[in-house]
Formats: C-alpha cells, sequence, structure tokens
C-alpha cells in the first residue's frame, strides 16, 4: 500500500477509482475534503507512472490530510465499469488498521463542509425506487451508492465486505452483472443487516448528499448529465479543481490531457 498512515485516523472519506476517473474528477474531491479540514484517502486501480507522482504530490500538498493506496485485487469479476463502480466497497476491509470511521463517496461528489460523520455502525442512503417496469431497476434504486458509512469497530461482528462480496457473486452466478449491480449488492447487505437486528443504521437524506444541488446538502455528487449542465455543480467543482491546481503546479499541457481523456 502507498501512502501508508502512521498513525490510525478516526474519520476519512473514501473512494475508489481507475486512471481515467483519477485524472477526471480526484483533484476536486480530494480538495473539497481537505479544504473542509478532513482526511480523505483515495485507491487507485492500475495507476500510470504520472498518476503515482501526483498522488504523491497530492499527499504533499495536502500536508499528508489525503492518503491514497493503489493496486489491483484477484477477485473473478470482469475489468468492467460495474466492477469499479463496486471495488470502493470490495476495498472496505482494508482500511481496517488505518481508519476507524470510513464515510465511501463517488470520486465526482464535491464535499461542501465539514462532514458530521454518524453516530450509528452503519449508514446507508435509503430513497425511493425508480418506477420502472423492469424489477431490476426498481429493486436497484431503493438504495444509492453515492454515500455508504462502516464504523470499522462494528465491521468486526459484521464482515461487511464478505457479506458484500457474497452478493455480488450470486448476482453474477445469476446472470445479473450489469449497471446497478454495486446498488444491488448494497441493498442485499443493508437488508441483512436490519434483519439481524444488532446495529445500528443511519439513514442517510438530502442534507447528508443530493444530486440535484440542494445548498443545505453536506455533499453534492454529479448523477449522469448533471454534471455537465449544472451550472451550480460545475461551478462549486471547479472552485475546488482550480484551486488544486495551482497549489500542485499542474502543467497546461496535463490540464488539457486530463480534459481531453
Amino acid at each position: 500500500m502507498s501512502g501508508e498512515v502512521k498513525n490510525k485516523i478516526d474519520k476519512v472519506i473514501f473512494t475508489a477509482v481507475d486512471s481515467k476517473y483519477f485524472k477526471k474528477y480526484a483533484y476536486a474531491w480530494a480538495w473539497s475534503i481537505y479544504k473542509n479540514n478532513m482526511h480523505g484517502h483515495i485507491h487507485v486501480i492500475d495507476p500510470s507512472n504520472q498518476d503515482l507522482n501526483n498522488l504523491k504530490k497530492l499527499q504533499n500538498n495536502s500536508k499528508d490530510r489525503i492518503r491514497f493506496s493503489t493496486g489491483y485485487s484477484d477477485f473473478d469479476f470482469p475489468r468492467d465499469r460495474c466492477f469499479f463502480a463496486s471495488f470502493r466497497f470490495l476495498y472496505a476491509d482494508k482500511l481496517n488498521d488505518l481508519y476507524n470511521k470510513v464515510l465511501i463517496t463517488d470520486v465526482d461528489s464535491i464535499i461542501r463542509r465539514e462532514f458530521e460523520f454518524p453516530s450509528e455502525d452503519f449508514g446507508f442512503y435509503v430513497r425511493k425506487p425508480i418506477e420502472s417496469d423492469d424489477t431490476w431497476y426498481v429493486e436497484s434504486s431503493k438504495l444509492a451508492a453515492g454515500i455508504f458509512y462502516i464504523n470499522l469497530d462494528a465491521a468486526k461482528k459484521f464482515n461487511f465486505t464478505e457479506n458484500y462480496l457474497d452478493s455480488l457473486l450470486d448476482l453474477k452466478k445469476n446472470n445479473q452483472w450489469k449497471w446497478m449491480v454495486d446498488q444491488n449488492a448494497l441493498y442485499k447487505v443493508f437488508h441483512k443487516l436490519t434483519e439481524l437486528d444488532r446495529f445500528k443504521i443511519k439513514k442517510f437524506g438530502k442534507k447528508d448528499l443530493c444530486w440535484d444541488f440542494n445548498d443545505s446538502s453536506q455533499i453534492w455528487t454529479g448523477k449522469g448529465a448533471r454534471k455537465y449542465k449544472s451550472k451550480k455543480y460545475i461551478q462549486e467543482f471547479k472552485k475546488y479543481l482550480h484551486d488544486y491546481y495551482k497549489v500542485g503546479k499542474i502543467s497546461f499541457l496535463e490540464r488539457v490531457l486530463n480534459f481531453i481523456n
């Protein structure tokens, strides 16, 4: 693991991405965390040498508040967008020696103010499902995967990663390896936890995270075309991105290449 944490940190915001999404979104995500006095950790799957240099620079420029890890896993899944969307949940147990409480977000999220971590054991964003004749989309949209919280001490009594992996494997076995599989698996874990009735569960709402960019929300996440069309989101994203470009001394050529990618 790169960017190893010397002392265990209590609270961290975590995400995992491939090289393409790192270049495109990670700077704004990370800098919004740093500027709001929090700690972040990003895992980059198969980074380039340039990515590694930029990760080290990001850690240094954030005064060690943004840490990182890299690498791939031996999970028996296709290396596609479904896997990349699921990876951050599969990696959760790897953070046990580094952090106590972990908030997992999408990398295209902007943290707008210091986030209030729950006192509960787990946190899920339970939502009204999409109206559709396709039962897959109905079930998969009962929960938003853009925010998830885990107190890793609680996870010692419930192996979250193992349960999430089992759900993914079952879905793949049943020919349901398709978009939103990450949310579907997460919902199955949520359902299992509620049946156990041994853990306290926080239910996130729009004040915690939203994708229609309410001013009262602590986190904005760019869903689909919204991140390209919403002036509010673009303004907030660019504020942190350009601030980091200046601090990190990212060259004009690299900025252009990131934009093209």
